[in-house]
């Protein structure tokens, strides 16, 4: 007998559903305390295998002390967790890779020392200065070319570098930063270490997206779902709208459209990476200061189904989930699989204190539990 959905599919001239690969989240923040307590849930319910967390805390991830400690309460928050949830719940499997925050005090020998020790996968590079910065990024680089020698270590190891790259000098226009970053500080990082894999974070520019398209050494890039699907007039749509302000900014609509044709063309250099990133609705929410992130981890794998579905793509979505690239972080494709099927979810308006991206409005596509 045969299916409804694939009844629906011959009649309506859809996919009705979509099996992938589990995912992984190659740029996730998890925060710490009763935030990390409120937020990794949604992520495991996403049936995630892991995700790269980013160590921008008030204490950042950049020793190996410090990032074995916050692994350690990441992994007890996941199993409190799943504790509580039926036998076989599958975000036991979860897998919290982590990060080195990289600063302009941390040597070769702690980089390359915390990753063969397995307690980082990567290195994080923030550049610092009093403009462009985001969430903690003031313990970041302020001398990029002194970070040089972390970078030969880097490249002989096979260590990946994700970038942050927004110029942070005063004289480069918000919406410039990540196009001048590249010309400034990827592309000379490139030229001098051509063997070290790295990873442009949450591009946002179609710039920087032609040239990691345009590329045939190691670099890569992020792409959030959230830069898939708004450009910058969304961050002034009935007056000032703090819950589409994120660090980079939105763009002009021709860099998302050029950043989405890549995506969903199916190119291998990019990547699912949320970078989903939750604030307390009140910082989020101020009149002066507002917090940069947006909070998309509650139904992360619909929005991504979502775009490559209007794109008329879902055969690439797969590969832009699950598979592209993730070896550089030590993951392997997984095994297990995850349907998204095409059926309404409303989206909730908040996570706790936490304000989720196009919250009360509807999707058309639920992920399977």
């Amino acid at each position: 007998m045969r299916s409804m959905n694939s009844i629906l599919e011959e009649v309506t001239g859809q996919k009705q559903t979509v099996t992938v690969r589990r995912w992984f989240d190659r740029h996730l923040h998890l925060r710490e305390g009763p935030m990390l307590k409120t937020v990794l849930p949604s992520t495991l319910r996403q049936q995630a295998t892991g995700a790269v967390i980013m160590g921008n805390l008030p204490i950042p991830t950049s020793s190996i002390k410090i990032a074995s400690v916050y692994l350690k309460e990441i992994l007890m928050t996941r199993e409190h967790f799943c504790s509580q949830q039926e036998p076989g719940f599958i975000g036991h499997g979860f897998n919290p890779r982590m990060t080195c925050y990289l600063t302009d005090e941390i040597t070769p020998e702690e980089v390359v020392g915390g990753f063969q020790q397995g307690v980082w996968c990567g290195v994080k590079m923030y550049l610092a200065g009093k403009e462009g910065g985001t969430t903690n990024s003031h313990h970041g680089v302020k001398n990029l070319k002194g970070r040089y020698s972390v970078f030969e270590a880097m490249e002989k190891h096979n260590i990946p570098l994700l970038g942050h790259f927004e110029a942070v000098e005063e004289d480069v226009d918000e919406f410039d930063r990540e196009a001048v970053s590249c010309e400034r500080h990827l592309v000379p990082i490139v030229r001098n270490f051509p063997s070290l894999p790295i990873v442009v974070e949450h591009v946002t520019d179609g710039r920087m997206a032609d040239y990691v398209a345009g590329f045939h050494g190691k670099v890569y890039a992020t792409v959030t779902a959230h830069h898939l699907m708004i450009n910058r007039n969304e961050m002034f749509s009935g007056g000032m709208n703090p819950g589409h302000y994120c660090k980079p900014v939105p763009k002009r609509e021709s860099h998302r459209l050029r950043i989405r044709k890549h995506v969903t063309l199916g190119d291998p250099r990019f990547g699912a990476g949320t970078d989903s990133a939750p604030h307390d609705e009140e910082a989020k929410s101020r009149c002066y200061g507002c917090a940069a992130g947006i909070f998309t981890a509650p139904h992360a794998v619909e929005l991504y189904t979502t775009v490559f579905d209007e794109d008329n793509a879902l055969e690439h979505l797969g590969p832009f989930l699950s598979e592209n690239f993730v070896h550089i972080y030590g993951m392997k494709k997984s095994d297990e699989m995850m349907t998204i099927e095409r059926k309404s979810r409303q989206i909730p308006q908040k996570i706790g204190n936490v304000q989720v991206f196009m919250g009360g409005q509807t999707l058309p596509w639920t992920l399977v539990s």
